[in-house]
């Protein structure tokens, strides 16, 4: 990554970086610019997002049923390893920042806080072994769906399969803004659908017989939010009546959000095919007279032709009578 940056947009980072670190008031830790610009980076950014996935995708098969002990204790490993790469990018973000510590208290910071938590203390809480909340890291993921636009989810798509460069141009032509926009909407709801699954099953698995695996939270947490509610999940814990109120709230205000982009995205799409309809329609006729008058043309230029090929075959008859005369005359 850092040989794939030229060196004028690292040297134009790093004086950035700088006057970042003078107008914040803290001193630039050694290392701290490359860490810094490693952690922004674009591939950086997807690689976070690819594990936190990874790890969510544990979450959920660790707490379904029928799974073997040993696969548990198997994801349960590959989890501690990601726990452990998550710890490293929060001190990581922390040193590039001079390990000032207002910064910890940014929203970001405190929910990759809270996310590590349980990792961090269950070598001195034993209560919080069996507490994950990994799947917060879903948050910082909303970061990587400004990726989903035309020309930046094409950039992405070169540098990930380089290889593959022509094909992708020409498959990323066919793609519309409005299916990029439906791609992103359906990221924030899932991850607003994942988060307070996990924060109600957490919440409730423990005292509620009702949510004794992942997947009835996911259910209860889709009917909840929708304003649906069957009625036959119910939680029962303070914790969780918390969880699910404050979810319904900021459900309401972001899925009519996100659903009104969507909507004003297809309707710009529609507007721009009927644009391109109404263009190809205005220009037939124009196109029909311009194909007429080029008919014209040619059928001009042929007859030139002719009469030009004609009048070639006479001089050479009159050229070669000329040469006749004169050899008979000598």
């Amino acid at each position: 990554l850092l040989y794939a940056t030229p060196a004028w947009r690292v040297e134009m980072f790093d004086e950035a970086y700088k006057a970042f670190a003078v107008e914040r008031g803290f001193k630039p830790l050694p290392g701290g610019e490359t860490i810094d610009r490693i952690q922004r980076s674009g591939p950086a950014e997807l690689s976070n997002a690819l594990l936190v996935g990874f790890v969510c995708t544990i979450f959920a098969v660790n707490r379904s049923q029928g799974v073997s002990p040993s696969t548990t204790a198997i994801l349960c490993v590959v989890n501690d390893f990601a726990n452990v790469l998550f710890v490293l990018d929060f001190l990581g973000r922390w040193w590039s920042r001079g390990m000032l510590w207002t910064y910890v208290f940014t929203p970001a910071m405190i929910f990759d806080f809270v996310s590590i938590c349980p990792f961090l203390l269950r070598f001195f809480v034993p209560d919080f072994s069996g507490v994950e909340l990994n799947f917060l890291k879903l948050l910082r993921v909303l970061r990587v769906y400004r990726f989903f636009r035309p020309k930046a989810f094409q950039e992405a798509a070169r540098f990930i399969l380089p290889m593959f460069g022509k094909t992708v141009d020409d498959f990323f032509l066919r793609v519309r803004p409005y299916q990029l926009q439906v791609v992103r909407t359906f990221g924030v709801l899932f991850t607003l659908v994942f988060i307070t699954a996990g924060l109600v099953y957490e919440a409730e698995h423990t005292s509620n017989p009702q949510f004794q695996d992942f997947y009835s939270a996911m259910y209860f947490s889709v009917v909840a939010l929708s304003t649906v509610g069957f009625g036959d999940f119910a939680p029962e814990t303070t914790a969780g009546r918390v969880v699910v109120s404050v979810s319904i709230v900021v459900g309401l205000c972001i899925i009519p959000f996100q659903a009104s982009l969507v909507a004003a995205a297809v309707a710009e799409e529609q507007r721009r095919t009927d644009i391109l309809e109404q263009q190809g329609t205005a220009a037939g006729p124009a196109r029909k007279a311009s194909a007429e008058a080029l008919l014209e043309y040619m059928e001009r230029c042929r007859a030139q032709l002719a009469w030009d090929a004609a009048r070639i075959a006479e001089l050479e008859d009159l050229e070669r009578e000329e040469r006749a005369r004169a050899a008979s005359g000598e």
